[in-house]
């Protein structure tokens, strides 16, 4: 397994399973248990959840069933739109607690920037940081505009920013500006967006000729490609997958490195090309959107 040393000295895995729409949106019962408990039984130790993807319990569930000890597992979850702001997050965190059945949060992080509601949110969480309810803070889907709001009153330094990012859409500038700062990369849809998107498969970086001539090259799965393009970038991947055999090859990535000319063809395959929201433009669909009990 691959790790990452965050900017407060936490280790996160650089692979992890992603648990948005697992089943289907905001499924949380047996099966979505049965498939984290295949991921643990593969070695997976990250998983990501968040308020919004309302299977919290499912993941707390497959946690305890697994028999491992809480401290081998890295949980993050999230604070939705409509639970941003001071005594709201507060709230919001401790429903994901008792969801989830845990004491603390390995990570934790903002869903989406709100602006109007950043600072207010940001000083719950270092709250909730200095109480070692959560071991790191960090963001998702910010932009550098958003990250400058939070580093002019931040007293707790955020460790990670979770964007959309595949061989499609690199967003190599806000990669650069984050890395400078110490900002640890998490790549969400990092083979390029999951069904739920409504994008089909040949669009997908996964059926392009170059990632499936590299596959070939290394005797590897597209996706294990894309993954590996990005560990050795040194981002953190977490990808999702439902069947075994994509749950196993994704974590499976030791066997072969990509060479530098290869990542800097995946590199060039960058189109800006968007698969999930837009987050300067997202937010008022975001607030339609409910987080379930």
């Amino acid at each position: 397994m691959y790790f990452i040393e965050l900017n407060n000295g936490v280790e996160i895995p650089q692979v992890g399973m992603g648990l948005a729409a697992t089943g289907s949106w905001q499924q949380d019962d047996e099966y979505v248990t049965e498939v984290i408990l295949k991921a643990i039984a593969i070695g997976y130790r990250l998983f990501d959840t968040a308020s919004l993807y309302g299977n919290e319990r499912a993941l707390g569930r497959a946690m305890k069933e697994s028999g491992l000890p809480r401290e081998e597992f890295f949980i993050t979850s999230k604070v939705w739109d409509t639970e941003q702001g001071g005594s709201k997050t507060h709230d919001a965190f401790a429903r994901s607690l008792e969801r989830l059945q845990l004491e603390y949060l390995d990570l934790y992080l903002i869903h989406w920037p709100v602006p109007a509601y950043t600072r207010e949110t940001w000083e719950a969480m270092e709250a909730l940081y200095q109480q070692k309810k959560a071991r790191a803070l960090g963001l998702s889907n910010f932009r550098k505009s958003d990250i400058e709001q939070i580093a002019a009153f931040a007293e707790v330094h955020p460790v990670i920013n979770q964007i959309e990012l595949h061989p499609y859409f690199t967003q190599q500038p806000l990669v650069d500006y984050c890395q400078f700062h110490k900002i640890a990369i998490a790549c969400w849809a990092p083979l390029g967006s999951g069904s739920w998107s409504g994008v089909p498969l040949a669009e997908k970086p996964l059926v392009d000729p170059v990632i499936a001539e590299m596959a070939d090259k290394y005797s590897a799965t597209p996706a294990q490609v894309i993954l590996k393009w990005n560990i050795q970038q040194h981002r953190i991947v977490v990808p999702k997958a439902e069947f075994l055999e994509h749950i196993r090859t994704n974590f499976l990535l030791s066997d072969f490195n990509l060479s530098n000319a290869d990542i800097q063809t995946i590199n060039s395959l960058n189109c800006n090309k968007r698969f999930g929201g837009d987050p300067d433009y997202v937010h008022k669909n975001n607030m339609t959107l409910k987080v379930p009990d």
